[in-house]
């Protein structure tokens, strides 16, 4: 008999933990719309790699898609799993306006591609990089305040490849706002 009211005792203990251990699992949402965002950065970072990877003939572009492909790969991974501990949902597609802009390269010409390809990674890195520096700064989960931290070295050595490709395209009227030069 007393055997038979172990299990169910322990079921109760374990209910009795579970709402204590859910509550610490979840998310403020601040860092779960940090999360989505930089996720959804992540998947147009790597969508316009595999794009700039193989519409480009510049190595230098060449390089830089490898580039921003292996490290924003390897971020969302990172970014998935804390995510998936803290019980957030990740869209499975960027924004619309991520994929219009992936839409652009695609259909950009090889004699501006790289020009645009450059200028406009060099902004969304700008922005990647508020993103990221204001969660590990503000963030409220330690986690995902880390995660943030971890990326920000990332983005900005990303933004000074960019700059410095630029630089060598002979596009540093674009440096300023990471937009066309006036």
């Amino acid at each position: 008999m007393l055997f038979r009211r172990i299990p169910a005792m322990l079921g109760l203990a374990g209910l009795l933990v579970l709402p204590a251990t859910a509550a610490q699992a979840a998310a403020s949402e601040s860092d779960a719309a940090f999360l989505k965002a930089a996720h959804q950065v992540n998947l147009a970072e790597i969508a316009a790699g595999r794009i700039a990877w193989t519409k480009t003939t510049d190595p230098t572009v060449k390089e830089l898609a490898a580039t921003f492909l292996r490290d924003h790969i390897r971020m969302d991974a990172d970014l998935y799993l804390t995510a998936r501990e803290l019980r957030v949902f990740l869209p499975a597609d960027p924004t619309e306006e991520q994929q219009a802009l992936a839409h652009r390269y695609e259909v950009a010409g090889t004699d501006t591609f790289d020009e645009y390809y450059i200028t406009t990674q060099l902004a969304g890195h700008r922005a990647a990089l508020r993103l990221a520096s204001d969660e590990a700064a503000n963030g409220s989960d330690e986690s995902v305040k880390a995660l943030a931290a971890k990326a920000v070295p990332v983005i900005r050595h990303h933004a000074e490849q960019l700059r410095d490709a630029a630089v060598a395209a002979g596009l540093a009227g674009y440096l300023g706002g990471g937009g066309r030069p006036s």
